[in-house]
Formats: structure tokens, sequence, C-alpha cells
């Protein structure tokens, strides 16, 4: 018998003789008898979308190994990210506390050391710690060492650096003595774009030569969604394409990973944790890449596997700021006061009970969306979307398109086209209406609406838009199309996630007292600073790191 094995067996019957054995003591076994796990091990794929995994219902054999891999944990079917964003997600999922509270935003902040992060309160619990990255905003530079004993987090060069990623993660778990405690993180970024998956997986999802497109980077992605460039059908099912033979490719690395953690007999006593920080949207909701709230950006998969071998599969919301507290609970560390994540450690030890429940989410990218993901009395999972773009002290100003509630039977504003005259395209509840020629100087726009419903969704579509840097006006590089004065551009969306789960059905307008309920438990959400983040210098191998990764240009 080896000493991890011998250490094991005292655990789960002699704890009091571990010390004898030359074991460190482990906190005693909870309600169930169960002991804590002597390891953790927290694996997040980043820009792993749930809806493009088989165990989420998707169809395209993208993950045989982790659909099976559901079937021995708990499957949480509506994880939520707090932002769709590398940097400011896995803060979250590293401090149990939500964005305005940690104040961590890209591209140059980095967490104030007067907050604790998740390896700190292991370390100083007796875990050993290491932490194996691919940098980016997963850095040192952004503070993501701290509480690790071991910490790299080399450049990503290619999405095949994951099986050095790996290879790291299981050469350290060598290292650890049978009488350690240890917290292991790895992340990568081999879904991330460009989608650029190794042979033969691209062959898996395309069949024949790549269509003329111009390449999958952040920043090409981002002109897509400032209008600025235009893809076709079939330069998006490329790309989408070339997502899923990233993700079949990351599956079957995956399984190597647990093959190794298998024949180390590490699944015996450790908790893992398979997630991601965000997923990727396809156009769905208008908009490539993670920029939006609605599920294909922001609901992410969340799979824990536990020693004693608790499967089932949880339907109540929860978020990546309710891992630390979970894990500290499963772990049999005390959870600090002052987390606003939640421990989810019942759900793990009952994962078939009926649970109500709520999860939060944001993101400001042109427009402030916010989003809250609940569980109603009756169980069904709800999903409000409020967005506003933000306005100045003489209007609001619009990329290229403005969607818009309007409650009232008639739209009275003012407008003013950008730089040169434009003609907006208009569409009111989903139909469309003649087109508005808008000149450079401020003119009324006003819509006749028809009396019901209550609120009319009214949008407002530009041809182009032009930065003032690009016409030497000023250093603003926002690109703009036009301006509307008189009316807060301003929307809420309703989706019912159980019976539409890309969130294409919007309910606003059929379920109007629920929207109310939502939208005010929404509103009365409040959140304060916790200790103002640290400024980061972007230059050298940081600064190329997220130029390459399409967060910086």
């Amino acid at each position: 018998m080896t000493p991890r094995t011998a250490c094991r067996g005292l655990r789960a019957t002699l704890l009091p003789l571990l010390l004898i054995a030359g074991c460190s003591p482990v906190p005693g076994p909870d309600a169930r008898g169960a002991a804590p796990p002597r390891g953790v091990i927290l694996i997040s794929i980043d820009t792993l979308a749930a809806n493009h995994l088989g165990a989420y219902g998707y169809q395209l054999g993208t993950s045989p190994f982790f659909d099976t891999l559901a079937e021995r944990g708990v499957l949480f079917e509506n994880a939520f990210a707090q932002y769709p964003s590398t940097l400011v997600s896995h803060i979250s999922m590293f401090t149990g506390l939500y964005p305005r509270e940690h104040g961590v935003y890209p591209p140059a902040k980095a967490l104030s050391t007067e907050i604790e992060m998740l390896p700190e309160r292991f370390a100083a619990h007796g875990f050993r710690t290491a932490g194996f990255t691919e940098g980016g905003f997963v850095a040192r530079n952004f503070g993501f060492h701290r509480g690790f004993q071991e910490f790299a987090d080399p450049r990503i060069e290619r999405d095949t650096d994951i099986e050095r990623t790996f290879a790291r993660g299981i050469e350290y778990l060598r290292r650890v003595g049978p009488e350690d405690r240890f917290l292991l993180f790895l992340h990568s970024y081999s879904v991330h774009d460009p989608y650029e998956p190794p042979e033969p997986y691209r062959r898996m999802f395309w069949h024949g030569e790549p269509p003329a497109i111009f390449e999958s980077t952040g920043r090409n992605l981002t002109e897509v969604n400032e209008g600025v460039r235009t893809i076709a059908p079939e330069g998006l099912a490329y790309f989408r394409a070339m997502y899923d033979a990233s993700v079949r490719y990351v599956d079957d690395v995956l399984e190597g990973l647990f093959r190794e953690l298998e024949s180390l007999g590490l699944l015996e006593d450790s908790l893992v944790v398979i997630t991601s920080d965000h997923g990727e949207a396809f156009l769905e909701h208008g908009a490539m890449g993670h920029s939006q709230v609605y599920p294909e950006t922001l609901r992410v998969p969340l799979l824990i596997l536990l020693p004693d071998g608790e499967t089932g599969r949880v339907r109540s919301p929860v978020g990546l700021v309710d891992l630390p507290p979970t894990l500290y609970e499963m772990a049999g560390i005390p959870i600090p006061e002052g987390l606003s994540g939640e421990s989810r450690a019942e759900l793990l030890r009952h994962p078939r009970s009926a649970a109500t429940g709520q999860t939060y989410g944001e993101v400001v990218a042109g427009e402030l969306q916010q989003t809250l993901v609940v569980n109603d009395e009756q169980g069904d999972t709800y999903q409000l979307v409020a967005s506003s773009l933000p306005a100045e002290t003489d209007g609001t100003w619009v990329a290229r398109r403005a969607a818009f509630d309007v409650p009232a039977d008639r739209l009275s504003v003012e407008a003013v086209s950008f730089a040169e005259p434009r003609v907006l395209e208009v569409r009111v509840d989903g139909e469309p209406r003649p087109s508005i020629l808008l000149d450079t100087d401020w003119q009324p726009v006003v819509l006749e609406l028809s009396a019901p419903p209550a609120r009319h969704r009214v949008v407002l579509t530009a041809p182009s838009c032009a930065s003032p840097l690009s016409l030497e006006i000023s250093s603003d590089s926002r690109c703009l199309a036009f301006k509307v004065r008189g009316l807060p551009l301003r929307r809420l969306e309703l989706f019912n996630l159980d019976s539409d789960p890309l969130a294409r059905n919007d309910l606003s307008r059929q379920r109007p007292e629920l929207l109310r309920r939502l939208a005010a438990r929404l509103q009365g959400l409040t959140w304060t600073t916790r200790a103002e983040p640290q400024s980061r210098e972007l230059e050298g191998e940081t600064l190329d790191a997220l130029r390459a990764l399409g967060y910086v240009d």
C-alpha cells in the first residue's frame, strides 16, 4: 500500500490517527459523513460556450468526452458568468465579488491587494497551490499569481499550447506528497479567437477549402459589430465550424488529462471543476465574439466532479461568483464574511433538489447591458436583459444601431447625423417603416405608433459610422452615426430559457407583470466598490499577448 493510499484510507475511516500516520489533518466529515476532498482542481477553458457542448443540447459532436464526464458529476445547467470578459470574469471567479465590487476592468486594471483571492485563502489554510495559465489577462501582471506557490503564465502561441499547460499541471501533481492537500488551477485560450484548431479537427467540421474571409481575430470581429466589416453567411458558418473544431480538440486534450489524473489516483479524493469565463457569439443577437449578456456569451459550462461520485443536474441559476464560497465550504475552509457569491455546496450534495435562485451579469460595450437570470416559484428559468445607451447632456450617440422601447403610442424626438447625411432604416415592433433622411443639423423625428401594446420596440439603423479621430476632429475613437435627444434609449427583454435556451423569443410584451417584477428586482441591486483597483502599464510581452488575443489594438 502506498503512503497516499494509506492516508486516503485513514481520512475516510480514522481521522484522529492522521497525524500519527504522517498525514496532514483535514476537516472532519460533513453532515452526510463525507470527508472534504484532499485536492481541488479548477479548470477554466476560456471562451467555451455551454451551448456548443453536447451535454447542454448541442448536436454536432463537439464534446464526446465532456458529455460522458457530465454523467459522472454534477452539471449546472444555468451557470452564468458575471461579465463576458476574461479579466473581469476570472477576478469574480477568484474573489466571490461582482464586477462593480472588485472594479477590475480591462485593459489596465488589477485587483487591489486589500481583496483576498481564492488561492491565497487556500494557501493560508495549509494547501499547496499552483496555477498554470496562458497569459493574456490571466497573468502575473494582473495579480493572478497571488496565493500560488508555483505559477507560470507564458504567452499563448498556438491552440496546441493547452497540451503544454495541462502537462505542467500533471508534472506538478506528481510532486505533490501523499500528505499534502492541494489546489491546482489550469487555464487555456485554445477555444478563443482566432479560431485555429489543429488538423485533423478542422476537417471534422468543414469540408473543402476555406471561404475567402478575413482572419477571425478579435479586432476583426469587433469591426463586424461596429458595421465596419460585413460577414457573408458562408464566412459565418466557417468561423463557427472552426470554433467547434477547437472545442472538439480541447475535448480530446481534456480526456488525456483525466487519464493522467486517474492513473495518479487523484480522482478518488479530489474535487474537479470544469468551467469557462464566458462563451462566444456568432450573430445570434447581432454581434460576434463576447460583448453581450445573452446566453451564447454569458452562459458557461459548469461541471463539478466529487470524490464520493454524486451525480445529477442542477437547474437553479448560479454564477461564477459563487465558486469561491462553494469551494471553501466543500474543502472545509471557513467562508469569509462579505462575499456576494453564495455557497452552492448544498446543491452539490443534493443536485436533484428543487431550488429557486438568481444570478446577475453585465457588460459595457457601447451600450450597458445588465441581466438577471432567475427561477420563479414554478421552477421556470427566465432571463431579463436591460440595455441602455449612455446619455450625454445633449442626447445619446449611436454607433450604428439603436433598439429602444417607446412607452407611448407616438415617438417624438430630435436627431442629427454625424459628419454627413445618412438614411436611417426604421423598424417598429419588427415591421419596416419608411426610412428617414437624417441631415447634419438637428431635426424632428416623429413616428405614429399603434395604441396597443403599452410598449413598442423601435429600431433605427444607419448604413455607416465614422470616428471623430479618423476625421481629425478630436481624439474620440468611437464610431458614431447619429445622435438622439428627447428619449432615453433603453429596452427591456424577457426570455424563458427552458423553452427558448438561445433567447430568441422576447416575451416582454406577453408577460408585462413578470417583466415589471424582474425589472424592479434588477433596479434594486446595488454594488459598492470594496477597494480601488490598481493601474497597470501595458507594455512589452503583456501588450503583445493582449494584442494577439484581440483585447487591445
